[in-house]
């Protein structure tokens, strides 16, 4: 049998392989943007109030886990919320995407179908024989749909909004659905480009060195060999880590894939503690 290799730094694994999507709260580090976002969520489900809310931020800075942290939060609550993928895709499937999303309901069964979930399947049904959308229909339907199933999250990950012909039509189904919904919605949009027209906005910044080494920790802690006490960083020393982060402009999905690296680099040159030293030194080849 194979001996694990990050044996001798007491994991089980490479802890920094793997973008984790499940129990995302554990792996997230608070930062001080999130209270916008948190404020957000507890203005739906506590005071049924709705607004549409921009998500900003380059490329692995960590758009998509707020997302996924607003639809973990909403299952804990007992909310609704529908998750689309949006990324590259043309705005006319994403429509079609938010109108069977919302067309399912994950709150309860029904005995008999109720009008809202009738009109949202038959506006389903046009869209795809005809190939053409009505957004006054549709946001009626959407909008009747979500003050059914109140309080929901419609949660979309960058949506080409605006762009084209169906890029338009996306934007004015989203602000049409808004204006028609009573009640307790939440629209978050992810986009590495702010968006004009959505006065609320978070933009996402990368990890000062208290957040980097607290994200490090906690992957580190989740392959960490059980019966082990060891420094939280190890086998980073703290100023191997800030190195690091400094390196990425704190982006957390480069500092996931230069500390596999590292490490990596450390198991087959057998180095016992990885310091700033051995981090220059391997960054700069």
């Amino acid at each position: 049998m194979k001996k694990n290799p990050y044996h001798r730094y007491a994991l089980m694994d490479n802890p920094f392989r793997f973008e984790e999507r499940r129990d995302i709260s554990l792996f997230h580090v608070k930062q001080e943007m999130d209270d916008v976002i948190e404020d957000a969520f507890y203005d739906v489900i506590e005071k049924n109030r709705k607004a549409i809310l921009q998500i900003v931020g380059g490329r692995g800075i960590g758009k998509t886990e707020r997302l996924l942290l607003l639809a973990e939060r909403a299952k804990e609550e007992g909310a609704s919320w529908c998750y689309i993928n949006a990324k590259g895709k043309d705005a006319f499937f994403v429509i079609v995407e938010i109108s069977n999303a919302v067309s399912r309901s994950k709150r309860k069964l029904f005995i008999i179908k109720p009008g809202w979930l009738k009109e949202v399947e038959e506006v389903n049904r046009s869209i795809m024989n005809k190939k053409t959308i009505d957004v006054d229909k549709l946001s009626n339907a959407i909008s009747g749909a979500l003050n059914e199933q109140s309080p929901t999250f419609l949660l979309m990950d960058e949506p080409d909004i605006g762009a084209g012909v169906s890029g338009e039509l996306l934007m004015q189904l989203l602000c049409a659905v808004f204006d028609k919904t009573d009640r307790g919605l939440l629209i978050a949009i992810t986009t590495e480009k702010e968006i004009e027209w959505i006065t609320e906005k978070v933009e996402l910044k990368g990890f000062d060195e208290r957040e980097a080494e607290l994200f490090i920790a906690k992957r580190l802690l989740s392959e960490r060999i059980i019966g082990e006490k060891l420094e939280p960083l190890y086998p980073f020393t703290p100023d191997a880590v800030r190195q690091v982060n400094e390196l990425v402009n704190g982006n957390p999905k480069e500092l996931l894939e230069k500390m596999a690296n590292i490490l990596d680099l450390s198991v087959r040159r057998r180095i016992g503690l990885i310091d700033k030293d051995f981090v220059v030194r391997v960054m700069s080849r």
